[in-house]
C-alpha cells in the first residue's frame, strides 16, 4: 500500500515537472515573440526617425550653403563695384592733375579740325589752364575757326566741351571716364577675375568638407 502511494507521489510530481517545463517553455516562446515584434517595430520606427533627421540635417546642410553662397557673392560684388569706383576714380584724379600745357596741347588737337563758331566751356577744376591766349593761338593755326570762352565754369568738373547750336564735342573729363565705366565694367571684372570665383561658390552637400 505504502509503496502504491509513494509510486502515485512520484507521477504527480513528475507530472507537475514535466508540466512546468511546457509551461515555462511557453511562456518564454510568447515572451520572446512579444519581445521580436516589439524589436521589429523599434527597428522600423528607429530606421524612420533616421530617414527623418537625415533629411532635416541635409535640408539645413544645404539652407546653411545656399546662405554662405550668397554672402559671398554680395561680397563679392561689393568688392567688385568698390574696385571699379578706385581704378575710375583714379583715371578721373590723374586727368584733373593735368597740367596746363598737356591740358593746352589736348585742347590744341581737338579743335585743329573743327572749323565754325564754338563757346568753349570750362571745367572749374581746369580754371586758368586755357585762357584768351591759348585761344588766340588755336584760332590763328586753324583757319575758319572762331572760339569764345563762356565766362561761366562748370562746377566740380575738368576739362572742356566746345559747343554750338548744332553739336557738342564733350571732354569734360568726369563725363568721358563715366562713358568708359559704364561701356568697360563689365569686361574689365572679367579679365580682372575671369572664373576665380566659381570654385567659391560651388559649394554643395556633396564637396562639402567632413
Amino acid at each position: 500500500m505504502k509503496a502504491g502511494i509513494q509510486a502515485i507521489i512520484m507521477k504527480i510530481s513528475e507530472d507537475a515537472h514535466r508540466h512546468g517545463s511546457e509551461r515555462f517553455s511557453q511562456v518564454k516562446n510568447a515572451i520572446d515573440s512579444e519581445i521580436d515584434g516589439e524589436n521589429a517595430v523599434y527597428g522600423e520606427e528607429a530606421d524612420k526617425q533616421r530617414e527623418v533627421f537625415r533629411k532635416h540635417i541635409e535640408h539645413e546642410y544645404a539652407r546653411r550653403i545656399e546662405y554662405q553662397r550668397s554672402r559671398l557673392n554680395r561680397e563679392l560684388l561689393l568688392y567688385q563695384h568698390k574696385l571699379t569706383d578706385e581704378i575710375f576714380d583714379m583715371a578721373v584724379a590723374k586727368l584733373r592733375d593735368f597740367a596746363g600745357d598737356e591740358l593746352t596741347a589736348l585742347f590744341k588737337s581737338e579743335v585743329k579740325w573743327m572749323t565754325g563758331g564754338y563757346t568753349l566751356h570750362l571745367g572749374a577744376l581746369s580754371e586758368g589752364k586755357i585762357n584768351d591766349n591759348v585761344l588766340r593761338e588755336a584760332m590763328e593755326e586753324t583757319e575758319g575757326l572762331h572760339i569764345t570762352l563762356n565766362p561761366e565754369r562748370i562746377p566740380n568738373k575738368s576739362g572742356f566741351a566746345l559747343r554750338n547750336d548744332a553739336v557738342e564735342f564733350n571732354h569734360i573729363f568726369e563725363d568721358l571716364i563715366e562713358d568708359v565705366k559704364k561701356k568697360e565694367t563689365a569686361p574689365m571684372m572679367k579679365e580682372l577675375f575671369g572664373n576665380s570665383a566659381d570654385w567659391m561658390f560651388s559649394l554643395t552637400p556633396g564637396g562639402a568638407p567632413g
